[in-house]
């Protein structure tokens, strides 16, 4: 009987054991498949991940193509040909006197645009600024994805920061009422204060939840941004700055003008649409072009064609096309290419506006905040002297439980309301920096 329990008591211990080894190596696992995140390597990720980057790539490629349409107008258009013919009825009359029954015609053909009063040179240029033009826009659209990365990374810190701080006032209202525990032996601790500090206690657990709900979300936003697996759990490794620079107006709003690709782009649109009209107006003037032919043709009674039966021909020339009544095609033309340049003036104009009013506001906000996150400092440094103070009036049973509730979440809330600027700190830090492209994280 002895002999039975000390087995299954071995067996029981080894199960135990090995579910322990278990365990330690899944979690093992599970902390080697972590992924630690900071603001450098999210950016990284997010850039690699970003299906519009690549969107982008492709339209670039296209405009390149367009571009070697357009320019190959410039160069000689080469044919050749090669074409065989039966005559298998025909009248018997003298014009017909000499027809075969079989033709068979090959020869190249060269056609060359001599000049055309810039309609293609204009057509070229404008195709090669509309390359820059894509490029620019993948340069503004880098910084929109760099942006987001920053914020969606943010996000994230803060949703883990104010779950942090919430979870702490939850531990010190557990806290709290330990404190009240022990001044029950004393018979100092009335059914109310029992009573209420259990529902302090019970009131902060939703709210836990309810920051744990959102911190969940955010990290799995995060996961989506970067690429990463949603089941793979990430750590994030860099926090808020405490130190945040101070800028000059003047000299962010030069950089918004000399270093937006936005800005640029609609910039570069106004010369492309300007060549695009030269363009279109050529359509006014005359084509000059040259053409040159040969061929080596013959007719036969028979299927096979032999040298006697074939002979060559050449001729060259040049042609002369003048538009003398289109229809007003060339005129509504010129109209509808008019009216793009004109559109892309006001586009140039209406963003510079956009952008240098975006750049006032953020930078308005930033300073706002950074004044509002002295203020945050100062309020977290007293109200932890207020709580402090009161967990020792407490527990002398100087102040009710009401006043030590009120000093913690008095300390919370300024906690929460420190992160909080922080994170719009950030936010408005990555407005500035994508609009001026100033920093470190602005992708260049």
């Amino acid at each position: 009987m002895m002999n039975r329990k000390k087995t299954k008591t071995i067996t029981f211990l080894l199960t135990l054991a090995v579910s322990f080894c278990f365990e330690a190596v899944f979690s093992q696992e599970a902390i080697e498949g972590k992924l630690s995140l900071d603001l450098e390597k999210t950016i990284e990720m997010t850039i690699d991940a970003s299906e519009d980057l690549q969107i982008q790539d492709n339209e670039i490629k296209r405009g390149r193509s367009k571009y070697k349409e357009e320019r190959s107008d410039m160069f000689p258009q080469v044919n050749a040909f090669l074409s065989w013919g039966y005559n298998y009825e025909y009248p018997d009359i003298t014009a017909t006197a000499l027809m075969k029954d079989y033709d068979l015609n090959s020869g190249v053909t060269l056609n060359q645009k001599i000049y055309s009063f810039g309609k293609i040179a204009y057509a070229v240029s404008a195709a090669k600024k509309a390359i820059t033009t894509s490029t620019y826009n993948r340069q503004s659209l880098l910084q929109e994805v760099i942006y987001s990365a920053r914020i969606a990374y943010f996000s994230a810190y803060l949703a883990k920061r104010s779950l942090e701080i919430v979870q702490e006032s939850y531990n010190n209202a557990q806290l709290n009422k330990a404190i009240l525990e022990k001044r029950a032996f004393s018979g100092r601790v009335s059914k109310h204060d029992n009573i209420k500090i259990s529902a302090d206690i019970a009131a902060r657990m939703p709210i836990v939840n309810n920051a744990r709900a959102v911190y969940l979300s955010a990290i799995e936003t995060l996961s989506v941004a970067v690429g990463a697996d949603r089941n793979q759990p990430i750590e994030l490794t860099q926090g808020f700055s405490e130190n945040y620079p101070s800028f000059v107006r003047e000299e962010m709003l030069l950089s918004l003008r000399q270093k937006q690709p936005a800005i640029k782009a609609l910039a570069k649109t106004i010369k492309e649409k300007e060549d695009l009209l030269r363009s279109k107006k050529a359509g006014y003037f005359p084509e000059v072009s040259a053409f040159a032919s040969w061929n080596h043709l013959g007719s036969g009674d028979g299927l096979s064609r032999g040298r006697d039966a074939m002979e060559d021909y050449g001729i060259v020339g040049a042609i002369i096309n003048v538009p003398i009544f289109t229809g007003k095609k060339t005129q509504a033309e010129v109209a509808q290419a008019l009216i793009d340049k004109d559109n892309a003036v006001l586009e140039h104009q209406k963003g510079l506006k956009a952008y240098a009013l975006e750049l006032d506001k953020a930078m308005d906000e930033y300073n706002e905040y950074r004044n509002t996150l002295e203020a945050n400092k100062t309020a977290v440094t007293l109200a932890e002297q207020a709580f402090d103070l009161s967990q020792n009036l407490f527990k002398a049973g100087q102040i009710s439980v009401t006043d030590l509730n009120d000093a913690e979440l008095q300390l919370t809330n300024q906690r929460l309301n420190k992160e909080s600027t922080l994170f719009n700190l950030e936010v408005t830090l990555a407005r500035i920096e994508r609009l001026t492209l100033e920093g470190n994280n602005n992708g260049e």
